[in-house]
């Protein structure tokens, strides 16, 4: 008989994160496990939108206060999937621009919303030389809200409601 702890579905995390210097910026690329099992994959096949926010926090350390924040961003990624046209329907906000695009591969539109790939975190000519910074990213992850007559048709929408923590990563200019 398998124990209660074995049988908890993982909680998602914030599997990695890093940044790299681009030509004007520092990139931030992030990737979310979200443990989607099999219920929930079907769920979305099923055509219930699923919503991550990404939240990004960059702070500066060293002043007398300890930290002090310097970017505080919401990413917004929602992935639809569109029975009739068999499309997954990917829109990204907090990019600067909406980022919209289409697929049929489930696997690569899964990428899309589970990942941050070389987002512009902060200019480099407004980085401190020899100054530790902290970046710090947690998602949220949520179905899109019924209305509650149909919130009781479709209990399943609740599998999707709950966070990660916060996994952050060190770095000097």
């Amino acid at each position: 008989m398998p124990s209660a702890v074995s049988a908890a579905k993982p909680e998602p995390i914030i599997s990695t994160i890093r940044v790299a210097q681009g030509e004007d910026h520092v990139l931030l690329s992030a990737t979310l496990d979200p443990h989607l099992d099999e219920e929930m994959k079907e769920a979305v096949r099923a055509g219930v939108p699923l919503k991550f926010r990404f939240k990004v926090k960059l702070t500066r350390k060293g002043s007398l206060l300890g930290e002090k924040v310097i970017r505080n961003e919401d990413l917004m990624h929602t992935l639809q999937y569109n029975p009739i046209k068999k499309l997954y329907q990917f829109r990204g906000e907090g990019y600067g621009e909406v980022v919209e695009k289409t697929t049929r591969e489930e696997e690569e539109a899964l990428m899309w919303m589970t990942g941050i790939s070389d987002w512009p975190l902060y200019p480099l000519r407004d980085l401190k030389r020899s100054v530790r910074y902290r970046v710090r990213v947690m998602a949220t992850l949520r179905s899109v809200e019924l209305p509650s007559v149909l919130g009781y048709l479709f209990f399943f929408t609740t599998i999707f409601n709950s966070e990660t923590n916060w996994k952050q990563l060190d770095f000097t200019y």
